[in-house]
Parts: C-alpha cells; sequence; structure tokens
C-alpha cells in the first residue's frame, strides 16, 4: 500500500506566513528609526545653539554640612561670554537617592553667583555628584564629583 506524500505545508500558506513576518519585523525596525531619528533630531535642535561656543561655566568653592544645617553652598562662575541661564541642579547621593533643583539663576558674563540649597541629610546623607545644567547649552554641564566637595 502506497501512501502519497504531502507537503507539511502549502507553499501559498508559506508565502502568507513569510510576507506576515516582514511585515511585523518591518513595522519594529521602522517604529525604532522613528523613535531614534526624532531623538537625534531633538538633541541636534537643542545643541545647535551657535553661542554655545562662547558658553562656560565653572563651579567652585563647595561645600556641604549634612549634621548641621544640611546646606550645600557653592559658587557658579560664567567664565564664557554669553550669559546662561542655570535651571537645573541635581544632586545624587552616595545612596543612589537624588534631588532636582529647579531654582533659576541667571549668570552674566564673568558674574559669580552663590548657590545655597536645603538637603534632606536623610535622603542623601553623602553627596557622590552635583550636576549644575544650563537651560540654553546643556552639554555645558558640569559635574561636580563628591570628592571635590568640602
Amino acid at each position: 500500500m502506497m501512501t502519497k506524500k504531502r507537503p507539511a505545508m502549502s507553499t501559498f500558506l508559506a508565502m502568507v506566513l513569510m510576507v506576515l513576518f516582514t511585515m511585523v519585523v518591518g513595522g519594529f525596525v521602522g517604529s525604532w528609526m522613528i523613535d531614534t531619528a526624532k531623538t537625534q533630531t531633538e538633541n541636534a535642535v537643542n545643541n545647535s545653539d551657535a553661542g554655545c561656543v562662547y558658553a562656560s561655566i565653572n563651579v567652585r568653592n563647595i561645600y556641604y554640612n549634612a549634621s548641621g544645617t544640611e546646606r550645600i553652598k557653592f559658587t557658579i562662575e560664567n567664565t564664557g561670554t554669553r550669559t546662561l541661564t542655570i535651571d537645573k541642579i541635581r544632586v545624587l547621593g552616595n545612596n543612589a537617592q537624588s534631588i532636582l533643583f529647579e531654582s533659576v539663576y541667571k549668570v552674566y558674563p564673568g558674574d559669580e553667583i552663590p548657590v545655597i540649597e536645603q538637603i534632606d541629610s536623610l535622603a542623601i546623607p553623602s553627596i557622590s555628584s552635583i550636576r549644575v545644567i544650563p537651560s540654553e547649552c546643556p552639554t555645558k554641564a558640569v559635574t561636580i564629583l563628591g570628592t571635590e566637595i568640602n
């Protein structure tokens, strides 16, 4: 008795499955590429200001008293020739907790501005780093490591 062998899957069904698989993979890749292009474009626009070439800040005289007043103090110095607005200061603790201060400090070229912020020493007993970010030129942000803090 001889039986006729039939293919496990018809050619038509195999073609339909291949087309569906290709469309699903293409959808994922297309979505990823659109998101990546959008992010890259936003970054380019945010950092394309030609005036950022003349922007520069320095942070010095950093002091943190976790036992008494629980204040962090430092001086922001505009060492460039462009006026900058510092609107974000992120303090990261050694325990991975962070605090974002959104006070606004306008720093003109050559000016120095003292900054004093209150920190909850229970949330951040010791500081890992401080990041000072100017809104106009975020690529000119300055990061101070905890080892530089008195």
